[in-house]
């Protein structure tokens, strides 16, 4: 039987792309829906070349009622060095200077020189922006075998919740180094893959193991539904909820 805890009230995100449009047309969207109940956007920079050609992050986005952070593209260019690939990333938060990412989210390249190109990248970014940079865990990389440059480089952690289920990662909850430095949760049902749907689509064995991680994550976490699709991400919230704030 579930008990229920009492803890701070968790920051909830959506992504940036819950309808069809720009992110400043999902801002807006989701200041007019959400009520109160989305605090944070994640800005979804899934591609260099189209992050950096795209132009619609108007000022007046900082006055909505969201904090920001950024999900860096999937695609730098890690095969020319991680110099280009930092330079293309932090062109991207200055493109993103007026809404102030807090976070920056990083996947990391699926190469044999990944822990060298990863040091790299972090001492370059953190010689030019204060923002943290947090490492996903993906298909190709469940983190374990990072843990000592998590720590030395200065990493946080984006949990991809979905990304656990999906291939099997719940070995990272298992380590105290990585789930003390959760910054960031990424929440969806995988679907049998990494499909990103709603949290009801979670299997009762998935429900599970999502509840056993939420409950060894620090309180400060912020959680991202991270559903393309405002209906799936309304019908999350209370699911959400309950995996957060009740226990095993």
């Amino acid at each position: 039987m579930a008990v229920e805890t009492t803890a701070p009230a968790a920051t909830i995100a959506a992504p940036s792309r819950v309808i069809p449009g720009t992110a400043e047309h999902n801002a807006r969207f989701l200041a007019q829906r959400a009520d109160g109940r989305i605090r944070e956007i994640a800005l979804c920079c899934f591609e260099t070349q189209a992050g950096l050609a795209e132009d619609d992050l108007p000022a007046d986005l900082a006055d909505l009622p969201f904090s920001w952070h950024m999900h860096l593209p999937v695609d730098l260019p890690w095969q020319i060095g991680p110099e280009a690939s930092a330079n293309c990333a932090l062109r991207l938060m200055r493109k993103a200077g007026a809404i102030k990412p807090r976070m920056a989210v990083l996947h990391a390249p699926d190469l044999p020189a990944r822990a060298g190109l990863l040091a790299a990248f972090a001492d370059l970014w953190h010689a030019r922006c204060p923002v943290p940079l947090l490492l996903e865990n993906i298909d190709t990389c469940d983190l374990l075998d990072l843990t000592t440059l998590i720590v030395d480089a200065e990493f946080g952690v984006c949990l991809d919740v979905g990304h656990m289920l999906a291939f099997g990662q719940q070995g990272i909850v298992e380590i105290p180094e990585l789930t003390s430095r959760v910054r960031i949760a990424h929440w969806s049902a995988p679907g049998g893959a990494d499909l990103h749907l709603p949290l009801n689509r979670l299997t009762e064995e998935e429900r599970a193991s999502a509840r056993s991680a939420a409950a060894k994550l620090p309180d400060t976490a912020t959680h991202l539904l991270e559903i393309f699709d405002w209906n799936g991400v309304e019908a999350s919230l209370d699911l959400l909820q309950d995996l957060l704030y009740s226990r095993p």
